[in-house]
């Protein structure tokens, strides 16, 4: 991400993130890609637009040797969460604020790198992808997934966006769902000098509570968070509920479990 990116959080917007959004989809994703890639028992790992670090934690469970795990990501209300989340043991952490297109790290210093639901936030993809690439050595592994459509739940929340706030606001919600263009995506890897073949497909539930809270809390949790509370409470409360009453055909009880499609694709560095 560069200094231009749209998708800064405020430090209460991460906060959410990390105690809502990381357990309801981002942390079970990290464990549908770990399930579905093979590791090395130990490495130098790069986690590209780590967030608060879920991908990073979950990795260190499935590492059997002692290994450097980085983490980078622009925004520093994340890396602050990340820091303070450090898991104790064998392994060697870091967590960095800087932009994707200028890492601070040398030339080939990573074997294996990630990169999770960051890729379709880079102003600049390409270059993007040539500076992961500048900092893994040859024959490292790079995977990276990005989604695979709009999620019900996503347009569910872009409609009542739109119906209360607008255009713009709802765009923005569905706006991480819509590169999602599979083909034109590993052309991009492969320009940036990665062998990349046709990506495997992640399904998963985003999984989460239906209570109002939650639901409030989490449309906060974005990017949309300043239009929203410019709006106020009486009309935050209004598309809460209107994105409750449209979610309703996946409640399980007091739960929420909304089906979500990822491409998962597994490239080498030439």
């Amino acid at each position: 991400m560069t200094n231009s990116n749209k998708f800064h959080l405020s430090s209460s917007a991460a906060e959410t993130y990390e105690n809502q959004t990381m357990p309801a989809i981002f942390a079970p994703m990290a464990e549908a890609t770990l399930d579905a890639i093979s590791l090395p028992g130990q490495a130098k790992v790069l986690d590209v637009a780590c967030g608060t670090g879920a991908v990073a934690r979950a990795i260190a469970l499935r590492l059997s040797g002692p290994s450097r795990i980085v983490g980078a990501d622009l925004n520093p209300a994340m890396i602050e969460i990340a820091q303070r989340n450090i898991p104790t043991g064998k392994h060697k952490f870091e967590f960095v604020a800087a932009p994707v297109e200028e890492m601070p790290f040398e030339n080939g210093e990573f074997d294996v790198a990630f990169c999770q639901q960051g890729l379709q936030f880079f102003p600049d993809k390409q270059a993007a992808l040539v500076e992961m690439r500048r900092v893994m050595c040859d024959g490292a592994k790079l995977f990276l997934t990005c989604w695979a459509s709009i999620p019900p739940f996503f347009q569910i929340v872009a409609e009542a966006l739109a119906h209360h706030l607008d255009d713009d606001c709802a765009a923005k919600a569905v706006e991480p769902f819509i590169w999602n263009d599979s083909a034109h995506i590993c052309s991009l890897i492969s320009d940036a000098q990665f062998e990349c073949p046709p990506p495997t497909a992640l399904a998963l539930n985003r999984i989460m509570s239906a209570s109002p809270e939650t639901m409030r809390a989490g449309i906060l949790a974005s990017p949309n968070e300043p239009a929203l509370r410019k709006a106020g409470d009486e009309v935050i409360g209004k598309i809460v509920s209107e994105i409750l009453e449209g979610v309703a055909r996946f409640r399980d009880g007091d739960t929420l479990k909304m089906p979500q499609q990822a491409h998962l694709f597994q490239a080498i560095a030439k």
